[in-house]
């Protein structure tokens, strides 16, 4: 912990989450992972949620000593959500919610069964919005302050292979702007940040060459997890204050970019 108050001791205050409890979900691995880490070292209490114990633990060993606590639990049941919450607010208000688990499959849109379609959707959307709603209720209205940032997606333009966790995370994005609209007077701020196209473990599961696939970027490169952890840290923190119900994207000109016939 002495370690921790140092890094927050050296921060300015306007990104200083010193004194701060923050829930990550999908904090195992990846985007997840890169967030807790950074939110902890930033002065944060930390809450990594996932299913399984092993790459959480592998989170929390990577921390500020004694800034992450773990739990194991499936965003997708809600008793399970519940129960999460129920542990963290023993110790105090949900300050920063980090919405990043979430999931997807490459398919045709004509070949995705209804099965799978509605698996993407409840994992993507419907957890999202459950967790989200529950800890606002609970804990961020009541206390007058809470940050919100969901992991979603870009380009915002039709992605071929993805219609599925396209519609799930344009609908997150879509809950981003209700929320903001509604929460703002009441002192709970919510974003949405869209990556571009990062290298994480996922991408080596689904068997894609990332070196391949940084040659439709126009910064060159596919996107570090960290990156992506820098600008939610930037949301969550005092200097994000005056930013809600909108999308942050940070993909290296992704979302802007055409095949380019000067190449």
């Amino acid at each position: 912990m002495a370690e921790q108050q140092a890094r927050s001791n050296a921060l300015p205050p306007a990104l200083s989450l010193a004194g701060r409890t923050a829930l990550v979900t999908g904090g195992g691995t990846g985007i997840g992972r890169a967030c807790a880490v950074l939110l902890a070292e930033r002065g944060a209490k930390v809450f990594v949620l996932g299913r399984t114990a092993e790459t959480l633990e592998g989170t929390r060993e990577r921390a500020p000593s004694g800034s992450v606590e773990t739990l194991v639990a499936d965003v997708r049941e809600s008793d399970q959500v519940d129960a999460a919450l129920d542990r963290i607010l023993e110790h105090g208000p949900l300050d920063v919610l980090i919405n990043n688990a979430g999931g997807q499959f490459i398919a045709a849109a004509e070949q995705i069964p209804a099965k799978g379609f509605r698996a993407v959707m409840r994992l993507n959307l419907d957890a999202t919005w459950y967790l989200t709603t529950q800890a606002a209720e609970r804990s961020m209205l009541p206390a007058g302050y809470g940050k919100v940032a969901c992991i979603t997606m870009t380009p915002s333009r039709g992605m071929p292979g993805m219609s599925h966790s396209s519609a799930s995370r344009a609908a997150v994005e879509s809950l981003v702007r209700t929320w903001g609209a509604e929460w703002a007077s009441r002192g709970v701020r919510a974003v949405a940040i869209a990556p571009g196209i990062v290298h994480t473990e996922a991408m080596e599961r689904y068997g894609i060459d990332p070196a391949q696939v940084a040659t439709v970027v126009p910064a060159g490169r596919l996107q570090r997890p960290e990156e992506v952890a820098e600008l939610v840290a930037f949301a969550v923190a005092p200097a994000g204050d005056y930013i809600t119900g909108t999308t942050l994207v940070a993909d290296g000109g992704l979302n802007v970019s055409a095949p380019s016939p000067l190449n």
